[in-house]
């Protein structure tokens, strides 16, 4: 469903500007102003493997691959897969797209990516999810994991671990650097 103004848009690369479709419920997209954020903080990132994990309309994910990523969206429900597959032929871009289980995707490529952003449903226990994700170790040497969630959450505290907390009004981005 195309919401009018309310519907997120591409924000650079190849599809800039285009607008997104989003699942009619379940989904809860990233605001353009985090997108535009987290984009910032990784254009200097060599270009490479992004994760998008509990994806929804897919949002993270396309634009990744408008900025020239080899992106994967990843989402438990079927019709928000099929709404991300929709958007990438509307868009034009090549993307990976699975319904599953997030953290069992993760758990099942290890070390293929360089970027894993996590933006699952707030009622879920995100500290259990984030643990299992920085465990699951699908993203290599340092590459960066990118966990989203309410800002009123403190960050997981992890030991030696380099950890960087970027607040945008109600949602954080916790920024995780992986070992080399």
């Amino acid at each position: 469903m195309l919401v009018g103004m309310a519907s997120p848009r591409i924000l650079a690369g190849s599809a800039k500007g285009r607008p997104l479709k989003v699942p009619p419920r379940g989904t809860r997209p990233s605001p353009s102003r985090l997108r535009e954020a987290l984009f910032d903080i990784i254009a200097f990132e060599p270009r490479g493997r992004f994760l998008d994990l509990y994806a929804g309309s897919g949002a993270m994910g396309l634009e990744a691959a408008s900025r020239g990523w080899d992106a994967v969206c990843v989402d438990l429900a079927r019709s928000a897969a099929a709404v991300i597959r929709d958007n990438a032929r509307d868009l034009g871009l090549r993307i990976e797209v699975h319904a599953g289980d997030a953290v069992a995707y993760a758990r099942a490529h290890p070390a293929e990516f360089d970027v894993l952003v996590a933006a699952p449903p707030y009622p879920d226990d995100l500290r259990s999810i984030f643990a299992a994700l920085l465990a699951s170790g699908a993203v290599r040497p340092n590459g960066l994991y990118v966990l989203q969630h309410p800002s009123e959450m403190s960050s997981p505290a992890l030991a030696g671990a380099d950890v960087r907390r970027k607040q945008y009004g109600s949602n954080t981005l916790t920024l995780v650097r992986a070992p080399a």
